[in-house]
């Protein structure tokens, strides 16, 4: 398995929080065992640290109505290169989720489909902050990658729309179910070739009490934000430090260990 990581900013840097996130990432996978040559991280500017060098990409990649949604243009810029090993699982996941234990392959029961993504639980919407894939997922990319331009909207959104989840989303023109327009063409078998993951690959801090009964433990995949973020007031978050790192929230468990934990102290994320 490949462990990959995209980052792709117009500014050809890392944002504040990017910069410490990424060092977090690399000595966090390295703790882990994950071996220097299986971490992949894509940027579109030159990046080096702690014997990791990141592969870089042209900035057209980056999609300018829905930032998140690069990761897409650069997967399929990476399969059509032939720089995915055929036959591999890659594993996906955004800067800002971490893994926490170290987890095998044979758990993930990866037979017979091409890409492998947990939902939000009580939310019936795909996310694609940590996810797996194989090279023979290009063409579902593309579909993906053709819904997502086509109506404006991000990757998740677009998943919905090609396995038409029912997901209502919005998009500049109108309001439409999650459903392909007849003139986008679907990937071949496509319901037999996604699997939805169990949400202990990418655990939120939202529907935690559902979630976590759902969720395989120890958790596998934290996913959040240390640095501080604008206030959703129809989305409102719990301190994410408190509710990741000391276990103050709703289930009272302290989600990283203290092995990840000190890691983020390292940094001044304390």
């Amino acid at each position: 398995m490949k462990n990959l990581l995209i980052y792709i900013n117009p500014k050809r840097d890392f944002d504040d929080e990017g910069k410490i996130a990424v060092k977090i990432q690399i000595d966090n996978s390295l703790d882990l065992g994950w071996k220097r040559q299986d971490l992949l991280l894509v940027t579109n500017f030159a990046y080096e640290y702690n014997g990791v060098k990141s592969f870089v990409i042209g900035d057209e990649n980056f999609c300018p109505f829905c930032p998140a949604a690069s990761k897409i243009n650069v997967i399929i810029n990476l399969l059509e290169r032939k720089l995915i090993e055929k036959g591999t699982i890659y594993w996906f996941h955004d800067l800002d989720a971490y893994q926490l234990i170290n987890f095998a392959e044979s758990e993930l029961e990866f037979d017979k489909v091409d890409i492998l993504l947990p939902d939000f639980g009580r939310y019936p919407k795909w996310s694609t902050g940590s996810f797996f894939f194989k090279d023979s997922s290009e063409d579902i990319f593309n579909s993906i990658k053709n819904i997502m331009y086509k109506y404006q909207i991000d990757e998740e959104k677009a998943f919905c729309v090609l396995t038409r989840v029912s997901y209502c989303c919005h998009s500049p023109q109108k309001w439409f179910k999650s459903y392909p327009s007849p003139k986008i063409p679907l990937a071949k078998n496509i319901y037999e070739r996604i699997k939805k993951a169990n949400i202990t690959y990418n655990f939120h801090s939202f529907n935690v009490g559902s979630n976590y009964v759902a969720a395989l433990k120890p958790i596998r995949v934290a996913h959040f934000h240390f640095a501080p973020r604008p206030i959703n007031p129809g989305n409102p978050r719990p301190d994410q430090l408190d509710f990741f790192l000391r276990g103050k929230n709703r289930v009272g468990v302290q989600i990283l260990p203290e092995r990840l934990v000190k890691i983020f102290n390292r940094y001044g994320v304390k």
